[in-house]
C-alpha cells in the first residue's frame, strides 16, 4: 500500500527533501511530515532555506525570540497543544511527551560566517578572514546565493548525529535544479589546479619576494587592482592565503554533502497540485530527480478538490433543486426566482464536477510517472490556510489517509480540463 511506502520513508530516512514548485503547500507538508515523523517517536529537525517565513509561523515559532540558524524546540507547544488524536495506534503515533521536534530557519548571511567558523579551527586564522575587507564585501554575494551555505549546513547537522531524521524544505523548483547541484558544481569548481594555485598564494611578508608570483598571477592582480584599487591588493592577498586552508576543506564539505542527497537514506518527496503547470513542474521535477541519481519517495499532491457524494450525482442533483424550488415557493418566493436559484445551484454543482473530473485526471497524470516502491499521497483542498499545530497534525494524517485515496480513480470526461478558480466560484 502506498500509505505503507509512505510511512517508511517517515520511519527508516535520514534525510527527507521536499522539492516542489511555490505555492503547491511545499513548507507546509515539509512541516506536516517532520511533526508525524516526531509524533511517531523520532528525533526531528525540519529546516528551511525558503526566504519566507511560513514554516516558522506554521509551527508556532515566528517572532524575535527564535534566532535564525538555531534548533528552535517545538516541543512545549506539543506539549500545550496536542491530544491523543483519533486513530494514534493505526498511525503509530506517541504521546506529546515522548515526541522531539526542532525548526531551523536558514539565514545565508549568517551562515557563511558559521561555515568558516566551523571550517577554520584555527582561531587566529578564522579572525583573519572574518575580519578580511573582501570576505565581508562578498557576504552579500553568498547571502544573495544561499544554496552552498545551505548544504555545508546540512552537512554539519548530518554530522553532528542529534537528529533521527532531517526534513529539508528547499527553494522553488526553478531554484532546485541548482540547489541539487551546488555540491557537485562547488567540488569541481575547487579542483587540483584551483588547490595548487591558493596554496602558492604567499603570506604578507612574502608577497614582495621576486619570482613568487606567476606571471598570470601577477596579471590577475593587476587587474583585481584596477576594479577595487591598488590600496585593497594586501586584503586580497591575505583573503586568497587565509582562504589556503578554507578551499580543500570546503570542496571536501561539498562532496560529503552531495553523497548524503544521493545516498539511501535519503528521501525526495515531490509536493505539488491540480492544474497544467504544477503537473508539467512534477514532470520536470522527476525528471531532474532521476537524472541526477537522487532517491524519490513520492508525490504529495495538495489542493485535490474532491466532491461530496451528492454534488458529484447530476441526477441526485437535479433532485436536491427540484426539492428546493418546492420548498421555496411554499415559502411564498415566486416561481420564476425560486427555478433560477435552482438553476444556478446545478450550475455551481456542474462545474465543481469539472473541477473534480479534471484534478483527478492530473493525479492519473502523475500516477503513470511513477514506478514502484513510490508513492502518491492525495491531500483534499482546505477551507483555509494552516497555521498551528493540531492543523499540522491533521495534515500529516491526511496524507496517510489520502494514499490510494478513490478519488484518484474518478473517471475523466474527454477534453476534460481544469476551470479557472474564478468560474469555479462563479454564482
Amino acid at each position: 500500500m502506498s500509505s505503507l511506502r509512505l510511512l517508511e520513508s517517515v520511519d527508516r530516512a535520514r534525510l527527507l527533501v521536499t522539492v516542489g514548485s511555490g505555492g503547491v503547500g511545499k513548507t507546509t507538508t515539509a512541516a506536516a511530515l517532520a511533526l508525524l515523523a516526531a509524533r511517531r517517536g523520532r528525533k526531528t529537525l525540519v529546516l528551511t532555506i525558503d526566504p519566507a517565513r511560513r514554516l516558522l509561523q506554521a509551527l508556532g515559532l515566528d517572532g524575535a525570540d527564535c534566532p535564525p540558524n538555531t534548533p528552535l524546540p517545538v516541543l512545549p507547544r506539543l506539549h500545550q497543544q496536542l491530544l491523543p488524536a483519533d486513530g494514534s495506534a493505526a498511525y503509530g503515533l506517541v504521546a506529546p511527551e515522548h515526541t522531539s521536534l526542532d525548526a531551523m530557519m536558514l539565514d545565508p548571511t549568517l551562515g557563511a560566517e558559521q561555515m568558516v567558523e566551523r571550517l577554520l579551527p584555527n582561531p587566529a586564522l578564522r579572525e583573519e578572514v572574518l575580519g578580511n575587507r573582501i570576505y565581508r564585501a562578498l557576504l552579500p554575494a553568498l547571502g544573495a546565493s544561499p544554496d552552498l551555505v545551505a548544504l555545508e549546513l546540512l552537512a554539519e547537522l548530518h554530522r553532528r548525529d542529534q537528529y533521527e531524521l532531517i526534513v529539508l524544505d528547499t527553494p522553488p523548483t526553478h531554484n532546485t535544479a541548482e540547489f541539487l547541484q551546488a555540491g557537485q558544481t562547488f567540488a569541481h569548481f575547487i579542483n587540483e589546479q584551483v588547490l595548487k594555485w591558493f596554496a602558492k598564494v604567499p603570506a604578507r611578508d612574502e608577497s614582495r619576494r621576486p619570482g613568487f608570483f606567476s606571471r598570470g598571477s601577477v596579471a590577475a592582480m593587476g587587474v583585481l587592482g584596477r576594479l577595487f584599487g591598488s590600496e585593497v591588493l594586501p586584503d586580497i592577498a591575505q583573503f586568497f592565503r587565509s582562504f589556503r586552508d578554507v578551499m580543500p576543506a570546503m570542496r571536501a564539505r561539498s562532496e560529503a554533502t552531495d553523497a548524503l542527497l544521493r545516498s539511501p537514506a535519503t528521501r525526495f518527496v515531490a509536493v505539488t497540485a491540480p492544474g497544467e503547470t504544477s503537473l508539467r513542474e512534477a514532470r520536470h521535477m522527476l525528471a531532474l530527480l532521476q537524472r541526477e541519481g537522487l532517491p524519490f519517495a513520492g508525490f504529495v499532491v495538495n489542493r485535490v478538490l474532491v466532491l461530496p457524494q451528492a454534488l458529484g450525482d447530476e441526477a441526485r442533483v437535479q433532485a436536491i433543486a427540484a426539492s428546493l424550488v418546492a420548498r421555496l415557493e411554499r415559502t411564498g418566493m415566486e416561481p420564476l426566482v425560486a427555478s433560477h436559484l435552482a438553476a444556478r445551484l446545478c450550475d455551481g454543482a456542474s462545474k465543481l464536477r469539472d473541477l473534480h473530473l479534471a484534478d483527478a485526471a492530473h493525479v492519473r497524470s502523475l500516477r503513470t510517472m511513477l514506478s514502484l516502491p513510490s508513492f502518491l499521497s492525495i491531500v483534499p483542498q482546505l477551507e483555509h490556510d494552516i497555521h498551528t499545530l493540531p492543523e499540522l497534525c491533521d495534515l500529516g494524517a491526511r496524507m496517510v489517509q489520502g494514499c490510494d485515496t478513490p478519488a484518484a480513480n474518478a473517471p475523466a470526461p474527454a477534453g476534460a480540463s481544469r476551470p479557472s478558480a474564478a468560474a469555479a466560484g462563479a454564482g
